[in-house]
């Protein structure tokens, strides 16, 4: 008998293979019978940050998992991460309180400066002024090196699989990126373009996530002359482009319930 899937997020309301019970204010003010259905529940989709964390206390499964909940938001948590895991990452530090005073002892100009909430600053500082003022105003502050990038793809992850490799490509001297397809000749790739990225990568990113228990996120990762590096995670975007027509991150969610393939 297939699990029973249920949904709290309004995201997947069009997938018959679950039951989607909208967010309320606290689990108290659902019926006993929705509360039941979620004790029950072999996998709790779209959970919302709100819920998550109570929800796997109680040992629930869920889609996203609490910790890729935090680490799309927190740029801290991300860097302490990469940090430990000794992963290939721009040279980064976080500074608190008076250790910033040593910030221009670690780093020259130009760097970026980066608060610790992935919504919040990240911009290049040129000059001690700018870094004055931003040191009084974020603590911590997370400083970070500033590479000579090749390319720069954002991969999509789904359920810890590459479901969509993306291409930026620079927009102006802002550092604002826009997201094009990679052209694709394989159709069994499905318009992820794997035959034109290092499938060793892939592979790599993808282990690397299912040991971290992180089933929902997009990688940014970027080239150098000295080989490639994780530049950043981040909450991955509702639909992209491919050549064969655009995908939408939800519907290939249900799919891939209706598949069984969660």
């Amino acid at each position: 008998m297939p699990e029973k899937l249920v949904a709290i997020a309004p995201f997947l309301r069009s997938c018959q293979n679950l039951v989607t019970l909208g967010i309320r204010p606290s689990l108290g003010d659902y019926t006993s019978g929705q509360r039941e259905m979620l004790l029950s529940a072999g996998q709790i989709f779209f959970p919302t940050q709100r819920f998550v964390r109570i929800l796997q206390a109680a040992g629930k499964k869920t889609f996203p998992s609490a910790f890729a909940y935090s680490v799309q938001r927190s740029r801290l948590i991300q860097e302490v991460l990469f940090q430990f895991l000794k992963c290939p990452h721009p040279f980064t530090r976080i500074y608190y309180g008076r250790q910033k005073s040593s910030i221009l002892e670690d780093f020259s100009f130009p760097f970026r400066a980066m608060s610790q909430k992935t919504s919040g600053i990240k911009r290049p500082v040129s000059n001690a002024d700018d870094l004055r003022v931003l040191c009084d105003i974020y603590n911590p502050l997370i400083i970070q090196e500033v590479l000579d990038y090749e390319e720069r793809f954002l991969l999509v992850f789904v359920n810890y699989a590459c479901v969509g490799i993306i291409k930026r490509v620079s927009s102006g001297a802002q550092g604002e990126f826009e997201s094009h397809a990679i052209s694709s000749n394989q159709k069994l790739e499905q318009g992820i373009g794997l035959e034109f990225f290092s499938k060793e990568i892939v592979s790599c990113l993808e282990k690397l996530l299912r040991a971290l228990q992180i089933n929902d996120i997009a990688a940014e990762i970027c080239t150098t002359r000295r080989g490639w590096y994780l530049a950043e995670l981040a909450r991955p975007p509702l639909s992209w482009q491919t050549p064969y027509g655009v995908h939408n991150r939800f519907k290939l969610i249900s799919s891939l319930i209706e598949s069984n393939k969660f």
